[in-house]
């Protein structure tokens, strides 16, 4: 793990999931109403598939900065997290590369290089693997929106047909991961709040959906921790 190479053949997962993806997230935002040239920019600036997807209906719908800040922040601040775990240490050269080196780190490339040896990492190698992942997720979304735009001159405002995409991805998405791990407690905050937000709707139902759902969990997980019977390390014993 210590040339481009490497890099390269490491990304190869995440590179057809990525333009897979970007696709439809091209797609999505033609169908939106933007411009195509919003598909690269925002997969240079942005880069979070989820926010740049939530980005569409909020952007169209002249949603206030605020609105659009704060849930931004409630999608993609966990990616704060994964910079202060990230190895910045093995990244050697220009303070431009770290800042790019920290910017670039997704859910995949994070799950990728914790699964790695980080001692057997050269800085060279993490930024590849960023930078490959980093460019098929520009290259899919560009050719979405580009192949979005040809389709809308020969569709018209039938285009707008396409916004079943973002629907489809979430259900998957929450289908998978409840094959993955039940939690019907988990569930029940999540139908709450986005009954809730449903109910309020406007420009306030995505961020009060969000808003109830981060409290919702976290009053789960605490009173969880708080049960009796709840799992707790076995005294005497101690982690190596």
């Amino acid at each position: 793990m210590q040339t481009l190479a490497d890099a390269a053949r490491d990304a190869v997962p995440i590179v057809v999931g990525y333009v897979t993806l970007g696709l439809a997230a091209g797609m999505l935002l033609v169908a939106g109403g933007l411009a195509w040239w919003w598909a690269p920019v925002w997969s240079l600036v942005i880069y979070s598939g989820t926010m740049q997807m939530l980005l569409v209906p909020l952007a169209g719908g002249g949603e206030p900065l605020a609105t659009i800040a704060l849930s931004t922040g409630f999608v993609s601040g966990r990616h704060v997290f994964y910079g202060l775990g990230f190895p910045l240490e093995r990244v050697r050269g220009r303070a431009l590369t770290r800042l790019y080196a920290v910017h670039a780190i997704t859910d995949e490339v994070y799950a990728l290089l914790a699964a790695r040896d980080r001692r057997a990492m050269s800085g060279r190698y993490l930024v590849g693997v960023e930078a490959i992942s980093h460019a098929s997720w520009v290259v899919g979304t560009t050719v979405g929106a580009l192949a979005g735009t040809a389709l809308a001159s020969a569709v018209g405002e039938r285009i707008e047909l396409l916004g079943f995409v973002l629907t489809s991805l979430f259900v998957v998405l929450a289908i998978e991961n409840w094959r993955n791990h039940p939690d019907i407690g988990v569930l029940c905050v999540g139908l709450v709040a986005g009954g809730i937000g449903l109910a309020i709707g406007g420009s306030a139902a995505l961020l009060t959906a969000l808003v109830i759902l981060a409290v919702g969990l976290v009053g789960l997980y605490a009173w969880r921790g708080r049960r009796p019977g709840a799992s707790a390390p076995e005294p005497g014993r101690r982690g190596s």
